[in-house]
């Protein structure tokens, strides 16, 4: 009796606590949060646990992955009754592809809570401490326990209760009999689109986090310790560290603060972190953004004199791993044959090194990586593949290490056979399950890399990484290139437009899309028009500049079925107000290999959906380039005017 007596008394006790933490809960920041269908902004965003390990959210070693996060707290009864539950469906979750996350959203939970929340609980899954409330103020959880199943897309595909455990606060059921997050775990990993619906969660009301702007939104307490270190730490460290790309480092309270209002400034005005795609048009998988409220952090912290904080509550070191190669050791390490030397001062130097592959037998690549030698100097660095012999050739004619063509003529010319670029911050190039890059035996590795000069004489001896297929590959990727030499921008104009298309003759799966142009260019549009109408965005850039060139990788790639159609159209300007301009004197500007020539065109990486009809979408992309791209300035003024409703 005494043994029966003590547990009931546990549980009255816990169902005491409960309700009173129910019912002294705060209620949630007035804002209108979303429901099932609604996008987020969420697929992608870059966060560090609570034990210090990097994680993008849906992101895993490249594959992008629906992602589900649980709200939990360190001391709400039904949270934490639920760490066992939900370390089975984590396992299952990952086993299946798809990403879960537990998520502390609490501004009372310290880092150093948080840990031990984790070691008490034995909890399996990854846990995100919100220590500034961004991800609440992006989902609008309503109490501690809720879950929310993100699809590839962006959208909430559930939110709801785990399982129906509990009938009422206080209030268990004998036997479970739905679950929820389970089933639609399942669902998303078989493939399916289950229609987007939502549970009620039972569970602690969740804890009031205001938005910036809002009365009382305490955004003048914001601390390094808390809110500003994982901030920097997931989306800026790793450039800037010491030894890294970018001019100074952020790694560390003592670099933070030196450079506080410089930060404040460049994420205030959107330059950094680097990502010059206009945010709702077309979406992608390294996407790098800050939200409005980080952007409100930094600028708080900045203006109250960037304080440390409670040293109890440093969040944990960075796990970041030690290697260069973020995906492990790869399959093959392609060098270039010897350091290049770079100079102090000068131009930027565009420089062709030609690496041997050695291939004996045809490749299946599923994954690339770059490694820089001195990550200083390199800005950004494009991969080719060339079985004519040409780069040797050139590379024959030049005594010092490589080649440089870019400026003084065509090297590969559009039958360049491009197979992956770099440029910092990008994460590792990794094919979707079931995809491959084909490379035929033989042939040599062409690696054309952007030395931006910093004051410091030193050798650069880059590296690409090629992970090879080991499941069965079904389809390969291959790429084209569309665009227009009808290019004459008169000096002064401000803005002068060009229109190029391609019309699809085959069903294809757009993977991914390069928007190049040199210096004049300001802005880039890119739009696909089904059979039926209906249009897609595929990029956009408002501003362009040429120092930040990408490969955007689409999050869920694009199919376009026969008969879509895909238009471009790109603006520039040649005035002396364009700080980019290289002419100290602006003069007529036509198409041309020159960096002080034009281009425009759009890089693109498909997958046919019949290999045979491979040839037919390559030479339908040739054919934009013999047809006139002159548009007229009605034609513009009716395109911008409806960009904002394409989705």
């Amino acid at each position: 009796m005494r043994t029966t007596m003590t547990a009931v008394a546990k549980r009255l006790r816990a169902l005491i606590v409960l309700v009173c933490l129910v019912a002294a809960a705060p209620t949630l920041a007035a804002a209108a949060a979303p429901g099932p269908g609604d996008a987020v902004d969420l697929i992608g965003v870059r966060v560090v646990d609570v034990k210090g390990h990097h994680h993008r959210i849906g992101v895993t070693a490249g594959e992008v992955q629906s992602a589900v996060l649980v709200f939990l707290d360190t001391a709400c009864p039904v949270a934490t009754r639920y760490v066992p539950t939900l370390n089975a469906l984590y396992a299952e979750a990952q086993a299946n592809g798809v990403a879960l996350y537990g998520v502390l959203s609490n501004p009372a939970i310290t880092w150093r809570a948080s840990a031990q929340f984790v070691d008490d609980y034995a909890v399996t899954f990854p846990v995100i401490l919100d220590s500034a409330g961004d991800l609440a103020l992006r989902l609008g959880p309503r109490v501690m326990s809720e879950a929310f199943v993100i699809s590839t897309a962006d959208r909430i595909v559930y939110r709801g209760r785990i399982d129906d455990r509990f009938a009422a606060v206080g209030k268990l059921r004998a036997r479970i009999s739905s679950h929820d997050l389970r089933t639609v775990i399942d669902a998303v990993a078989e493939g399916s689109r289950p229609e987007p619906y939502a549970t009620d969660a039972v569970g602690c009301f969740h804890h009031d986090w205001e938005r910036p702007g809002a009365s009382g939104s305490g955004l003048e307490a914001v601390t390094y310790n808390r809110h500003i270190a994982p901030l920097l730490e997931a989306n800026c460290v790793e450039c800037h560290r010491h030894g890294g790309i970018a001019p100074f480092s952020l790694a560390g309270y003592d670099d933070a603060k030196r450079w506080h209002r410089m930060v404040s400034f460049m994420t205030g005005e959107r330059l950094m972190p680097p990502w010059r795609a206009v945010s709702g048009f077309g979406a992608f998988r390294d996407a790098r953004r800050l939200s409005d409220h980080q952007i409100a952090l930094l600028a708080s912290w900045s203006e109250n004199g960037a304080p440390r904080g409670d040293a109890g509550d440093t969040m944990p070191a960075s796990a970041r791993s030690a290697s260069k190669w973020r995906l492990g050791e790869p399959d093959l390490v392609l060098s270039m044959p010897e350091p290049f030397a770079v100079p102090a001062d000068g131009e930027d130097i565009y420089r062709y090194f030609v690496i041997p592959t050695g291939f004996v037998e045809d490749k299946v690549v599923a994954a690339l990586d770059f490694s820089p030698g001195d990550p200083k100097v390199v800005h950004h660095a494009n991969y080719l593949m060339d079985y004519s012999g040409a780069a040797r050739a050139e590379d024959a004619k030049d005594a010092a290490p490589g080649f440089s063509v870019f400026g003084t003529g065509a090297f590969l010319d559009y039958n360049a056979w491009g197979i992956g670029g770099w440029a910092p911050g990008v994460d590792p190039y990794v094919l979707d399950k079931g995809l491959g890059m084909w490379l035929p035996k033989g042939g040599d590795l062409v690696l054309e890399v952007h030395y931006h000069l910093n004051g410091k004489a030193t050798t650069d001896r880059s590296e690409v990484g090629l992970y090879f297929a080991t499941e069965p590959v079904s389809r390969y990727v291959d790429g084209v290139v569309i665009g227009t030499q009808d290019l004459r921008i008169p000096p002064g104009e401000e803005s002068y437009w060009r229109h190029f298309s391609m019309d699809v003759p085959s069903g294809m799966t757009l993977t991914d899309v390069t928007p190049h142009v040199h210096f004049l260019g300001r802005a880039f549009i890119a739009l696909a028009t089904l059979p039926d109408g209906s249009e897609r965005p595929l990029i956009r850039i408002a501003d362009w500049d040429f120092r930040w060139q990408n490969t955007f990788t689409y999050r869920d790639p694009v199919h376009l079925p026969a008969g879509s159609r895909i238009d471009v159209w790109v603006s520039y300007d040649n005035t002396a107000d364009n700080p980019q301009n290289p002419a100290v004197e602006p003069e007529t500007v036509t198409w041309g290999w020159e960096t002080t020539d034009e281009m425009s065109e759009l890089w693109i990486g498909f997958v046919p959906d019949v290999p045979a009809d491979r040839q037919r979408i390559v030479s339908a992309a040739e054919r934009s380039w013999y047809r006139p791209a002159h548009v007229s300035d009605a034609e513009i003024a009716r395109l911008l005017a409806r960009l904002p409703a394409i989705k």
